[in-house]
């Protein structure tokens, strides 16, 4: 039987952190003597901490902190989506940290292709990074909602293992089809294989996230060594009707198993507001007709004309190529659009709105 292991801490104190590591360590029976290890943090884009886009530093902190008494040797990396993996960690607030330990940088903008007999479509997939060049993978995402597929959580974060050249076209394989999206993300988490799955969500977002939502403290970490579960056990502690896309398709393959909850403190988690782009019903009516309803009720990104700078940077990175720019102004083919909402996503400004 599986096990998660979830424990309450109220702001990021390094000592609170490092006990719940240590217990949950203990308890998963995860001992990691003198290996090669990779911090897979979420590294959507450089932002602060406090605006809980990215894993908090301070996670990774408490973590290398054990993971030097084991004698490892520590790697962290992940594939943000326009900026250098080095700029984002920097801009993060992990600079202090990554020197503390002597961790090296991983920037995933290697070209490694790996193969699966999965449940997508799809068989090959170009990673940035080998998972296969390390002994132990660390999985370590951010609680956050996700104005395309609900929520960000352990499986959804292995995606950043796919070269950021590469992300976009997976999106516009999957076009408008969340199913078939949340099984492409679950053929790469079992490429990836991580060891072990460490939620911050300690402050964590809701509303339109990942990156434009609002900052709330959850006061909670999440460990597990199955990220199937974990997923499984935050979408049943933020109290969801309908199940998500990567826990509905891993349901449905028999991916996901019996599990138990170890928790240390009252685990509660209250009014958690889901982006507006997810309908009530969206998981809960038939195929065919949850078609023909999307085209006509799925939100669509709109543009706050009074915050937009011109960037282009939503054009830049729109999968579909659904935006063009007329005097600095952003304009979007609906037609074109598969509402993946990475435009709203990546925005510098949040100046796109769904």
């Amino acid at each position: 039987m599986g096990k998660i292991i979830a424990g309450k801490i109220e702001g990021y104190n390094f000592y609170s952190i490092r006990e719940v590591l240590e217990k949950g360590f203990n308890s998963l029976e995860f001992h990691p003597f003198k290996k090669k290890v990779l911090l897979k943090p979420n590294l959507l884009k450089a932002s602060p901490p406090e605006n809980a886009v990215t894993t908090h530093p301070c996670i990774v902190d408490a973590l290398s902190s054990i993971l030097r008494d084991y004698s490892c040797e520590i790697y962290i990396g992940d594939s943000p989506g326009y900026e250098s993996t080095a700029k984002v960690l920097k801009r993060s607030g992990y600079t202090d940290v990554i020197a503390r330990y002597n961790i090296k940088i991983s920037s995933f903008n290697k070209k490694i292709f790996k193969r699966i007999n999965g449940i997508s479509p799809y068989k090959e997939f170009i990673m940035g990074e080998d998972p296969n060049d390390y002994e132990i993978i660390i999985n370590l995402p951010k609680l956050k909602s996700h104005t395309m597929m609900g929520l960000t959580l352990g499986v959804k974060n292995t995606f950043g293992f796919i070269h950021s050249l590469h992300k976009a076209k997976w999106h516009l394989r999957a076009g408008k089809s969340r199913e078939i999206f949340a099984r492409t993300l679950i053929d790469i988490h079992r490429i990836v294989n991580p060891s072990i799955t460490i939620l911050d969500g300690i402050i964590g977002m809701d509303g339109d996230g990942p990156s434009n939502g609002r900052p709330r403290d959850f006061d909670l970490i999440c460990i597990s060594k199955d990220a199937f579960i974990l997923d499984h056990y935050i979408e049943r502690l933020i109290g969801l009707r309908h199940r998500l896309p990567v826990t509905e398709e891993a349901l449905k393959h028999s991916i996901i198993d019996e599990y138990e909850v170890e928790e240390y403190g009252h685990i509660l988690i209250r009014d958690f507001i889901m982006p507006g782009t997810m309908m009530d019903t969206d998981w809960a009516i038939p195929g065919r007709i949850k078609g023909l309803l999307r085209g006509f009720f799925i939100k669509k990104p709109r543009l706050k004309k009074d915050v937009c700078q011109g960037c282009g940077l939503c054009r830049d990175i729109c999968p579909a190529k659904a935006i063009r720019f007329n005097n600095e102004t952003p304009f979007f083919d609906y037609k074109s659009c598969i509402r993946c909402y990475c435009c709203q996503e990546m925005c510098p400004k949040g100046a796109i709105k769904v």
